[in-house]
Protein backbone atom coordinates (compact mmCIF):
# COMPACT_ATOMS: atom_id res chain seq x y z
CA UNK A 1 0.00 0.00 0.00
CA UNK A 2 1.45 3.45 -1.15
CA UNK A 3 1.44 5.70 2.34
CA UNK A 4 -0.22 8.82 0.50
CA UNK A 5 -3.18 7.20 -0.07
CA UNK A 6 -3.80 5.04 2.78
CA UNK A 7 -6.47 7.56 3.38
CA UNK A 8 -8.58 6.97 0.66
CA UNK A 9 -8.35 3.38 0.85
CA UNK A 10 -12.13 1.27 1.73
CA UNK A 11 -11.27 -1.01 4.78
CA UNK A 12 -12.99 -3.95 5.39
CA UNK A 13 -16.03 -3.38 7.58
CA UNK A 14 -15.26 -6.09 9.60
CA UNK A 15 -11.89 -5.00 10.60
CA UNK A 16 -14.05 -2.73 12.78
CA UNK A 17 -14.76 -5.71 15.25
CA UNK A 18 -10.69 -6.46 15.05
CA UNK A 19 -9.44 -3.01 15.84
CA UNK A 20 -11.72 -2.79 18.82
CA UNK A 21 -11.47 -5.88 20.13
CA UNK A 22 -7.14 -5.72 19.73
CA UNK A 23 -5.57 -3.04 17.68
CA UNK A 24 -2.33 -5.01 17.54
CA UNK A 25 -4.51 -8.03 16.07
CA UNK A 26 -5.58 -5.20 13.26
CA UNK A 27 -2.12 -4.14 12.77
CA UNK A 28 -0.92 -7.55 12.25
CA UNK A 29 -3.93 -9.23 10.18
CA UNK A 30 -4.21 -6.46 8.08
CA UNK A 31 -1.47 -4.04 7.65
CA UNK A 32 1.35 -6.74 7.25
CA UNK A 33 -0.67 -9.52 6.68
CA UNK A 34 -0.30 -12.33 9.35
CA UNK A 35 -3.06 -14.31 8.91
CA UNK A 36 -2.74 -17.86 10.54
CA UNK A 37 -5.85 -20.27 9.81
CA UNK A 38 -7.27 -21.84 13.00
CA UNK A 39 -9.65 -23.71 13.98
CA UNK A 40 -11.93 -20.21 15.37
CA UNK A 41 -11.53 -18.50 11.44
CA UNK A 42 -12.20 -21.88 9.84
CA UNK A 43 -15.83 -22.06 12.07
CA UNK A 44 -16.34 -18.14 11.69
CA UNK A 45 -16.12 -18.61 7.81
CA UNK A 46 -18.53 -22.02 8.01
CA UNK A 47 -21.43 -20.47 10.20
CA UNK A 48 -21.11 -17.40 7.85
CA UNK A 49 -21.26 -19.36 4.87
CA UNK A 50 -24.24 -21.14 6.21
CA UNK A 51 -26.40 -18.33 7.33
CA UNK A 52 -30.02 -19.18 7.45
CA UNK A 53 -32.60 -17.02 5.88
CA UNK A 54 -35.90 -16.88 5.91
CA UNK A 55 -38.35 -15.86 2.95
CA UNK A 56 -38.54 -11.33 2.97
CA UNK A 57 -34.58 -11.79 3.79
CA UNK A 58 -31.91 -11.16 2.75
CA UNK A 59 -28.36 -12.54 3.52
CA UNK A 60 -24.97 -11.64 2.58
CA UNK A 61 -26.03 -8.14 1.84
CA UNK A 62 -23.31 -5.59 0.43
CA UNK A 63 -22.94 -2.23 2.00
CA UNK A 64 -20.54 0.75 2.26
CA UNK A 65 -19.88 4.40 3.32
CA UNK A 66 -18.01 6.85 1.52
CA UNK A 67 -17.93 8.87 4.60
CA UNK A 68 -16.23 6.16 6.44
CA UNK A 69 -14.58 4.75 3.23
CA UNK A 70 -15.71 1.20 5.04
CA UNK A 71 -17.02 -1.83 2.52
CA UNK A 72 -18.22 -4.92 3.79
CA UNK A 73 -21.36 -7.28 4.23
CA UNK A 74 -24.53 -8.01 6.55
CA UNK A 75 -24.79 -11.76 7.26
CA UNK A 76 -28.51 -11.04 7.38
CA UNK A 77 -30.91 -8.39 7.12
CA UNK A 78 -34.32 -8.82 8.50
CA UNK A 79 -37.46 -7.10 8.65
CA UNK A 80 -39.36 -6.96 11.87
CA UNK A 81 -42.25 -4.70 13.12
CA UNK A 82 -41.71 -2.78 9.50
CA UNK A 83 -38.08 -2.18 10.37
CA UNK A 84 -34.98 -3.82 9.46
CA UNK A 85 -32.35 -5.37 11.39
CA UNK A 86 -29.13 -6.56 10.80
CA UNK A 87 -28.02 -9.58 12.19
CA UNK A 88 -23.80 -10.48 12.44
CA UNK A 89 -23.12 -14.26 13.25
CA UNK A 90 -20.50 -15.21 15.57
CA UNK A 91 -19.11 -18.22 16.73
CA UNK A 92 -18.32 -17.67 19.98
CA UNK A 93 -20.84 -17.57 23.16
CA UNK A 94 -22.71 -14.76 24.44
CA UNK A 95 -22.69 -13.05 27.85
CA UNK A 96 -25.39 -10.71 28.91
CA UNK A 97 -24.74 -8.26 26.51
CA UNK A 98 -23.41 -8.05 22.81
CA UNK A 99 -19.51 -7.79 23.48
CA UNK A 100 -18.51 -4.06 22.38
CA UNK A 101 -16.39 -5.13 19.84
CA UNK A 102 -19.12 -6.91 18.32
CA UNK A 103 -22.02 -3.53 18.94
CA UNK A 104 -19.17 -1.70 17.07
CA UNK A 105 -18.91 -3.62 14.26
CA UNK A 106 -23.17 -4.20 13.76
CA UNK A 107 -23.16 -0.14 14.21
CA UNK A 108 -20.80 0.36 10.87
CA UNK A 109 -23.09 -2.04 9.11
CA UNK A 110 -26.60 0.17 9.80
CA UNK A 111 -24.33 3.42 9.16
CA UNK A 112 -23.00 1.30 5.57
CA UNK A 113 -26.43 -0.05 5.24
CA UNK A 114 -28.42 3.98 5.94
CA UNK A 115 -25.61 5.76 3.09
CA UNK A 116 -25.50 2.80 0.77
CA UNK A 117 -28.75 1.11 0.42
CA UNK A 118 -31.20 3.74 2.19
CA UNK A 119 -32.10 1.62 4.63
CA UNK A 120 -32.13 2.66 8.64
CA UNK A 121 -31.95 0.47 11.46
CA UNK A 122 -32.22 1.69 14.77
CA UNK A 123 -31.23 -1.89 16.68
CA UNK A 124 -29.59 -5.29 15.23
CA UNK A 125 -29.04 -8.59 16.89
CA UNK A 126 -25.91 -10.42 17.37
CA UNK A 127 -26.23 -13.82 17.32
CA UNK A 128 -23.72 -16.06 19.21
CA UNK A 129 -23.60 -19.92 17.76
CA UNK A 130 -22.13 -22.18 20.29
CA UNK A 131 -25.02 -20.32 22.93
CA UNK A 132 -27.53 -20.43 20.16
CA UNK A 133 -28.39 -16.83 21.82
CA UNK A 134 -28.95 -13.38 20.13
CA UNK A 135 -28.27 -10.09 22.04
CA UNK A 136 -30.28 -6.83 20.83
CA UNK A 137 -27.96 -3.78 20.08
CA UNK A 138 -29.67 -0.38 20.09
CA UNK A 139 -28.09 1.87 17.75
CA UNK A 140 -27.09 4.67 20.07
CA UNK A 141 -25.01 8.21 18.99
CA UNK A 142 -22.53 6.56 21.17
CA UNK A 143 -21.90 3.54 19.72
CA UNK A 144 -21.77 5.39 16.38
CA UNK A 145 -19.34 7.93 17.82
CA UNK A 146 -17.01 4.48 19.19
CA UNK A 147 -17.40 3.56 15.18
CA UNK A 148 -16.13 6.39 14.13
CA UNK A 149 -12.97 6.36 16.54
CA UNK A 150 -12.50 2.88 15.34
CA UNK A 151 -12.12 3.74 11.72
CA UNK A 152 -9.99 6.68 12.97
CA UNK A 153 -7.73 4.02 15.01
CA UNK A 154 -7.40 2.10 11.99
CA UNK A 155 -6.19 4.41 9.28
CA UNK A 156 -4.01 5.82 12.11
CA UNK A 157 -2.50 2.57 12.56
CA UNK A 158 -1.87 2.11 8.67
CA UNK A 159 0.59 5.04 9.23
CA UNK A 160 2.55 3.45 11.60
CA UNK A 161 5.74 1.46 11.27
CA UNK A 162 5.23 -0.79 14.12
CA UNK A 163 2.20 -2.45 15.64
CA UNK A 164 0.99 -1.03 18.85
CA UNK A 165 1.53 -2.98 22.28
CA UNK A 166 -0.44 -5.36 23.95
CA UNK A 167 -3.23 -3.60 25.35
CA UNK A 168 -5.59 -6.49 26.34
CA UNK A 169 -5.72 -8.88 29.04
CA UNK A 170 -4.05 -12.63 28.61
CA UNK A 171 -7.57 -13.90 28.12
CA UNK A 172 -8.20 -12.20 25.16
CA UNK A 173 -5.31 -13.90 23.44
CA UNK A 174 -6.22 -17.24 23.46
CA UNK A 175 -7.07 -19.06 20.70
CA UNK A 176 -6.05 -15.70 18.43
CA UNK A 177 -5.13 -16.79 14.98
CA UNK A 178 -1.95 -14.22 15.28
CA UNK A 179 -0.61 -15.24 18.68
CA UNK A 180 2.67 -16.94 16.53
CA UNK A 181 3.24 -13.08 15.32
CA UNK A 182 1.94 -11.32 18.14
CA UNK A 183 3.72 -13.29 21.54
CA UNK A 184 1.66 -11.45 23.45
CA UNK A 185 3.98 -13.64 26.63
CA UNK A 186 6.89 -11.87 25.26
CA UNK A 187 5.53 -8.41 24.95
CA UNK A 188 4.25 -8.53 28.82
CA UNK A 189 7.42 -9.38 29.90
CA UNK A 190 9.36 -6.50 28.40
CA UNK A 191 11.13 -8.88 25.70
CA UNK A 192 9.43 -8.05 22.88
CA UNK A 193 8.73 -3.96 22.70
CA UNK A 194 10.59 -3.97 19.26
CA UNK A 195 7.55 -6.04 17.60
Amino acid sequence: MRQGQAHLEYLPLSKVNTVVYCARRFYLEYVLGEVHTNHHLIGGQYLHERVHTEPGEQSGLWVWSDQLRLVGVVDRLEWRQGGATPVEYKLGRAKAEAYLSDSVQLAAQALCLWESRGIKAERGFVYYHKSHLRREVVFTPELFLAVEKAVNRMRSLLHNPRPPGVEVPPAKCEGCSVREACQPELWRKGVARWA
